[in-house]
């Protein structure tokens, strides 16, 4: 399997409820589902993240977002990092508005298991926190529990399965679930389809569910650089307006 890692970009962010979570800050392989593999030990991941989303509502809102992710290897296993967004620009019929910084969502990936001929695949933790630095009385959001499976079918076919558990200081609670595919045509050309399923419970008021499946690919362009594109359509909608999500990003490892 070709182990180029590259970030949780901010469609994952986007194209979930505003009210659902996943954890921010760690790696991945596809485009949206993090995998089990870890930044290298001492070594150090830089990404600017890009995405448009587009609202199916009265106001025919858009909203614009930027940001970078930072991630540590820790230890052979172990990683650490923090998405830091610092413009998201919102547009629609009614009215506009920026932000000049968001929040902070720091996260940890530690790999449980690998996999072998013993075991059929590789299993990590996942959990993170975010920060309410964007203020308008946003709550703290805890990702304590969350478990990400992937199998190496061959060196070029593989799968990422993750769900995370989230619940915040205003007694909302969250399930987050992400499935991923992805197969390496060429060594710098992997096509990716994934689908995605995000649940919340506020404290008062109705629940909420996201169902999206996403297309993209990741460019790996050598082993400093890889490219990442993907986008996301919310297939079914619960209690939420639909969205149309295009992302980009661009990962160095140092």
């Amino acid at each position: 399997m070709k182990k180029f890692i590259i970030a949780l970009p901010i469609l994952f962010l986007l194209c979930m409820p505003n009210i659902s979570y996943g954890v921010g800050g760690i790696s991945n392989s596809k485009v949206i589902v993090p995998s089990a593999d870890t930044v290298p030990k001492n070594r150090f991941e830089f990404e600017p993240f890009f995405g448009f989303t587009a609202v199916d509502d009265s106001a025919d809102s858009r909203s614009y977002g930027f940001g970078s992710r930072f991630t540590y290897g820790f230890l052979d296993n172990l990683e650490a990092g923090f998405n830091l967004n610092y413009l998201e620009i919102e547009d629609s019929d009614i009215q506009d508005s920026n932000s000049d910084f968001g929040n902070i969502e720091a996260g940890v990936k530690y790999r449980l298991v690998d996999q072998s001929e013993s075991f059929p695949f590789s299993l990590a933790y996942q959990g993170g926190v975010t920060f309410p630095t964007a203020g308008d009385d946003e709550p703290w959001v805890f990702e304590p529990v969350g478990l990400i499976l992937t199998t190496n079918y061959t060196d070029k076919l593989s799968s990422d399965l993750d769900v995370v558990f989230s619940f915040d200081e205003d007694d909302n609670i969250g399930l987050v679930s992400n499935l991923g595919l992805g197969y390496f045509v060429t060594e710098q050309f992997q096509p990716v389809v994934e689908v995605s399923y995000a649940y919340e419970d506020p404290d008062s008021g109705s629940s909420t569910e996201v169902f999206n499946g996403t297309v993209g690919f990741t460019s790996p362009v050598n082993e400093m650089l890889t490219i990442i594109i993907g986008i996301t359509y919310d297939l079914y909608t619960d209690n939420t307006d639909e969205e149309l999500t295009v992302s980009a990003a661009f990962t160095f490892l140092f």
